[in-house]
């Protein structure tokens, strides 16, 4: 049974992996808002949009400067993103369905349906791969998610989310020693800012444990590797967010159940073939993996209808609403310390941000007046590290 308590019952039970937005990262939309909604996507070079069919209209009211759907589609990704790792530590510590890695499987087999439900509604067409062109990035895939899943499993809310608010300063420095890719200096400031953070608060969490430890780095690493070569691999097979994911969620689903046996305790009294499923147990899984694919979902359209700023400042209220309810709903630790160390590399994350938008404006602006820009496009690379 788990040394966490949860203050209030959730009255929906979810359990869901968290799914890189680095997919979406690398293609940039921009919408402008006219009597109609015309959607226009254009991607970084060498890559391809994605089609969605129906032509949206502007809705006759707006919510703080966004049309509705707009606000529709964000709340979606908001509460999908969320409650998806409560979601988890939920079921892992009140179900004690410590099986992680064949809980992503399943995950995996829903997405793969529901990717083929969104073919059907045609929000994408299927390019022509060869799949052991994509088997390498969906091993790499599949580890960055497995890793996460536990990492989640053995530590606290908390601990979890600040190790994952690592993952842009892992990136950085990844650029560098594999591509020679430097940044300039005052983002480096608010990457140490972030670090410091970040340390300042792991030190102080009384949760923090070796094996959980250990976890949370192999997931970090992975994620940061997985964000550069995902970005990489789209460019080179020219394809989107969900073309990508349609050869992906299948492989990985296969992936990640023959990985299950070497990350879950199969056989045993507290092995997975002896486990006592539940009616509770079964609904909160069932209704977990649809939850896994609408944060793929839910990604894709939210980029489609805004702008990865927009995107990114949602990530930033996601964070601070996930460390607040580790507190509150986990009875996690809050010692002043570990307070500061969060606020440090929340303001760390925020200065980043808004520096690269602003390099972002500033190289739109240079190209635009070389002629190589085009107009409505906002070429903004911002840091891919999921809130």
């Amino acid at each position: 049974m788990s040394r966490y308590t949860v203050s209030k019952p959730f009255q929906s039970q979810f359990v869901g992996i968290r799914h890189i937005n680095s997919h979406i990262n690398s293609h940039l939309t921009h919408v402008a808002h006219t009597k109609k909604l015309t959607t226009s996507r254009t991607t970084s070079p060498g890559t391809t949009s994605g089609t969605m069919s129906g032509t949206n209209k502007l809705p006759a009211f707006e919510i703080f400067g966004f049309d509705s759907v707009t606000v529709s589609l964000m709340s979606f990704n908001f509460i999908s993103a969320v409650g998806i790792v409560f979601a988890n530590k939920y079921v892992f510590h009140t179900y004690g369905y410590n099986f992680a890695t064949f809980v992503t499987s399943l995950h995996f087999v829903t997405t793969s349906v529901g990717g083929r439900v969104c073919l059907q509604l045609e929000m994408y067409k299927v390019k022509e791969l060869n799949h052991m062109d994509v088997l390498p990035i969906t091993v790499c895939f599949c580890a960055f998610v497995v890793f996460n899943n536990l990492s989640l499993q053995y530590n606290s809310v908390g601990f979890y989310q600040l190790m994952k608010v690592l993952t842009t300063p892992v990136v950085v420095v990844l650029q560098k020693y594999l591509y020679d890719i430097d940044v300039d200096l005052n983002l480096r400031y608010c990457l140490g800012l972030i670090c410091l953070g970040v340390a300042i608060a792991t030190v102080s969490d009384v949760s923090v444990n070796l094996a959980g430890t250990f976890w949370a780095v192999m997931g970090l690493v992975s994620t940061a590797f997985y964000q550069l070569q995902v970005s990489r691999k789209q460019k080179a097979l020219k394809v989107n967010a969900l073309q990508l994911l349609h050869y992906q969620a299948p492989q990985a689903a296969a992936v990640v159940l023959v990985m299950t046996p070497f990350f879950d305790k199969i056989t045993g009294p507290t092995g997975l073939l002896a486990y006592s499923h539940t009616k509770g147990s079964l609904t909160a899984i069932a209704v977990a993996c649809c939850l896994a694919f609408c944060v793929n979902l839910s990604t894709f359209l939210v980029i489609g209808h805004t702008n990865p700023v927009t995107y990114q400042v949602l990530g930033h209220f996601k964070l601070v609403l996930i460390l607040i309810s580790g507190v509150l709903l986990f009875g996690e630790d809050s010692n002043v310390i570990r307070l500061c160390g969060m606020v440090m590399a929340f303001v760390g994350i925020l200065g980043y941000t808004e520096l690269k938008r602003k390099m972002g404006i500033e190289k739109k602006m240079r190209e635009s007046a070389s002629g190589r820009g085009e107009d409505g496009v906002q070429l903004v690379q911002t840091p891919k590290s999921d809130r």
